[in-house]
């Protein structure tokens, strides 16, 4: 039976990983059921990150002002006043802060992993970049696909059309630049009504909460004076104008035609395929510093980088043990993981070269704590990728042959969607025990004195690292006893192998 004390290092940390990939995606089978259709995307090594990165998902994208402790000349401390410009511009400076937080995120999630190494023994660790980011590939599905032709019937359409001539009507109108009298379409009188009844409350009750927001952050007693003397007008006022939306506004009728239009036309998948591609652009954002575009994503729960409960994971002699004799997955060198030996690497991501730091083994054990965190991308609908009734436009010879998955395992390499992340794995809280781990940490110390990165595996062990536009450093130290490495890190994703996809009805013959 293998030790730890002689079996070889790359052995030892596949094991190790094995070990994770059990606990994180094999099931029982009874309780907890086990997943065929996920695998780990490692990085190489592990992305550290601080507490605060995450500000964005719990404060949002509008900045805060947290009052600052200053020291008077007389010793004691107090909160430091400011005027209401040096706030504002506080809370300028904090928004920037939350808006980069978000873009620095949402470009570390949109990949596309590799899977075209996946089998039942080795899994390739890497990201596909051929097709663009899981986004690119996403926005062009939509933009290139077509839809089957469930065209609603003439009774439905008949309905329909009734509806909308209560909420538009058609009337001619002289061309300026050829003086023809041409058709258009413009709001019907209810709808008219509605809006402006709907602007007048809306105003209202900006009113109402802007003297609420003033005097819950009052720099001045008169904002204060004014909510607690005008807030019963206030109020009033707020209470008429809807009153007035819905007795004179038409308020119910509007969104009950309204519903029942949308109702009907969601059985349209065209109109559905609409919906898809406007819930896109609504979480399209543009980076304050790049200029470029990205989709907001976040996580689930909010406050997971602060949270207690986080799952204690040990590995000792004894899974090593274990694990030699279980057949695992096989974390192969080949898909650009390096097993056993310490990687050192550059400041700014440049190359990696390995390190044979002769740990001795013999008293091994590693130890961290770890996570996994949902993605939650809101412009990605992932039931209609898997839906049968779309296919890529057959008119389009750019597209008509193309695939997301063809659905094997492994996919093909020309996949462009074989598999997306769905889930973070992070770690925090590292610690590495082993016979000579004094003698190593010293000889990693050595190694990366030029401002390099050290890594193990899927782990970062210290050194600098890039986040966004800035460069960071992160120290491990060390003891008689181990290596530690505090604070988070994420060190891979768990990914959603996609079906074959699209896979249309070939029952379905009219497409749009």
């Amino acid at each position: 039976m293998p030790t730890a004390a002689n079996v070889l290092p790359q052995d030892l940390m596949n094991n190790m990983m094995g070990k994770i990939f059990d606990i994180i995606t094999n099931g029982d089978g009874t309780t907890v059921p086990k997943s065929d259709d996920n695998f780990f995307a490692w990085c190489t090594p592990g992305v550290p990150f601080e507490n605060e990165d995450f500000d964005f998902l719990s404060q949002g994208l509008t900045g805060v002002y947290k009052p600052k402790l200053v020291k008077n000349a007389d010793g004691t401390e107090s909160t430091e006043v400011l005027t209401d410009d040096q706030r504002e511009a506080e809370m300028a400076k904090d928004t920037t802060k939350m808006y980069q937080q978000a873009e620095q995120f949402a470009r570390f999630v949109d990949v596309v992993p590799d899977a075209s190494g996946i089998d039942d023994t080795k899994v390739r660790m890497n990201v596909k970049n051929d097709e663009g980011t899981l986004s690119d590939v996403y926005e062009e599905t939509l933009r290139f696909s077509q839809v089957a032709n469930t065209e609603l019937s003439t009774a439905d359409k008949a309905k329909i059309e009734k509806f909308r001539q209560l909420l538009q009507v058609e009337r001619e109108k002289e061309d300026l630049i050829t003086g023809e009298m041409v058709k258009v379409m413009e709001e019907s009188p209810l709808v008219k009504l509605y809006n402006e009844k709907m602007q007048a409350w809306i105003e209202a009750a900006l009113e109402y909460n802007s003297a609420r927001i003033d005097a819950l952050t009052a720099s001045t007693p008169r904002a204060v004076h004014n909510w607690a003397i005008n807030a019963n007008v206030l109020r009033a006022k707020v209470k008429f104008t809807y009153n007035d939306w819905v007795n004179n506004g038409y308020k119910n009728e509007f969104e009950g035609i309204a519903a029942k239009i949308d109702q009907m036309s969601a059985r349209d998948l065209s109109l559905l395929k609409a919906q898809y591609k406007d819930a896109l652009e609504k979480s399209r954002l543009t980076g304050l510093a790049s200029g470029a575009d990205f989709f907001y994503s976040s996580l689930a729960p909010a406050n997971f980088a602060k949270s207690k409960g986080w799952t204690r994971f040990t590995f000792t002699n004894n899974d090593n043990s274990y694990y030699s004799k279980k057949t695992t997955q096989k974390w192969g060198a080949s898909g650009g993981l390096s097993l056993g030996f310490f990687t050192i690497g550059g400041s700014a991501g440049g190359s990696k070269t390995e390190f044979d730091a002769k740990c001795d083994f013999s008293s091994f054990e590693m130890s961290f704590e770890i996570c996994q965190v949902p993605i939650i991308r809101p412009w990605f609908k992932s039931n209609f990728l898997t839906s049968k009734t779309w296919r890529f436009a057959q008119g389009n010879e750019g597209f008509k042959n193309k695939f997301l998955s063809d659905g094997k395992r492994p996919p093909s390499a020309d996949s462009m969607m074989p598999a997306l992340p769905t889930t973070m794995i992070f770690i925090r809280n590292l610690s590495i025990k082993f016979a000579n781990s004094s003698t190593v940490s010293h000889a990693l110390d050595s190694k990366v004195g030029g401002g390099g990165m050290v890594g193990y595996g899927p782990f970062f062990i210290g050194g600098s690292y890039e986040t966004g536009t800035s460069e960071r450093s992160r120290q491990h130290h060390d003891d008689s006893q181990g290596i530690y490495v505090d604070g988070l890190q994420c060190i891979g994703f768990k990914c959603h192998m996609l079906p074959k996809s699209p896979n249309p009805d070939p029952a379905i013959k009219s497409w749009v």
